[in-house]
């Protein structure tokens, strides 16, 4: 079989990589020249890159299922091609022993006898259809085998860059422990919804978005002065539902407080507790696997 095809596969991913890379090196250069990037534009553009982020873990596993699958599709084929390797060898040779006119034909059956042969011959020509068809078949197996590694390898490369992308916009991000900007998940009590809120502060104003169970999304507003945050959800589809109050730990790292909700539609408790954790950032695990993004958990 030749390689060029999966010469000109690497030849595209490298490309494409390449492309990528530029393209971040390019944004980066023009975020210098601008001086700092707005930590809003940041907070904006990390929300974006993790959803994207999650979606592509998602994919990639998907691709995986599709792989190990494949694998066993492969095997089977295989076997099958052998075994109908082996059952015309069998006949091949009982054939050889007919036209000889000695030794032991096909099933023990008399060498000699003149319907042996046409016989055979049809067996045998039976035979290299059903071979045709096993040879097809593993052929378009194969195929697919070196579609999958195709795309899981451009899906891995994708998420590499885009974890580099994710790594310089936290790198940009304020780290003062009276700021909420950055990126938090959040549990709302008692109903457990989860979700996740992406803040931006300006001096004691705050701005984000958010995504929770349902799912639901919207804009936040609100303030934070000593280190008590009040916040109005706004759903994109109900408009103001809810407004939270809760206080920023001392580290910086966590949020708590109670949120009294104004869609009591089917039954919708009217008041409860919510906690925030601020996300972290971590380098991705060994096997693909990646940081939590927006979205996970339910949202």
């Amino acid at each position: 079989m030749s390689s060029r095809p999966d010469s000109a596969a690497r030849a595209t991913r490298a490309t494409r990589a390449t492309l990528a890379l530029l393209a971040l090196g390019l944004s980066c250069a023009a975020a210098a020249a601008q001086d700092l990037v707005r930590s809003e534009d940041a907070i904006v553009a990390l929300f974006s890159l993790q959803t994207e982020f999650t979606v592509d873990v998602k994919v990639l596993a998907r691709l995986e299922e599709r792989y190990d699958r494949h694998r066993q599709d492969r095997s089977a084929a295989t076997q099958r091609m052998s075994g109908i390797y082996a059952e015309m060898e069998r006949l091949f040779d009982a054939y050889r022993a007919a036209r000889r006119g000695g030794g032991r034909a096909e099933n023990g059956s008399d060498p000699s006898d003149p319907r042996e042969i046409p016989r055979l011959e049809q067996l045998i020509e039976e035979k290299e259809l059903e071979l045709m068809g096993a040879e097809r078949t593993l052929t378009a197996v194969q195929d697919e085998g070196r579609r999958l590694r195709e795309q899981i390898r451009d899906k891995q490369e994708q998420m590499a860059i885009l974890l580099q992308q994710i790594e310089s916009l936290r790198a940009s991000l304020p780290t003062q422990r009276e700021s909420v900007t950055g990126i938090w998940d959040v549990t709302l009590l008692p109903g457990g919804e989860k979700g996740v809120f992406a803040l931006f502060q300006s001096g004691t104003v705050v701005s984000g978005q958010y995504v929770l169970d349902g799912p639901f999304r919207g804009s936040l507003d609100g303030t934070l002065i000593d280190r008590r945050l009040l916040l109005q959800r706004i759903d994109e589809r109900l408009g103001r539902s809810m407004d939270l109050s809760g206080f920023l730990s001392p580290d910086g790292q966590a949020l708590r407080g109670t949120w009294e909700n104004y869609d009591l539609a089917n039954g919708q408790t009217r008041t409860g507790s919510w906690a925030a954790r601020r996300r972290q950032a971590r380098a991705a695990p060994e096997g693909g696997e990646a940081p939590p993004a927006p979205g996970e958990g339910g949202s």
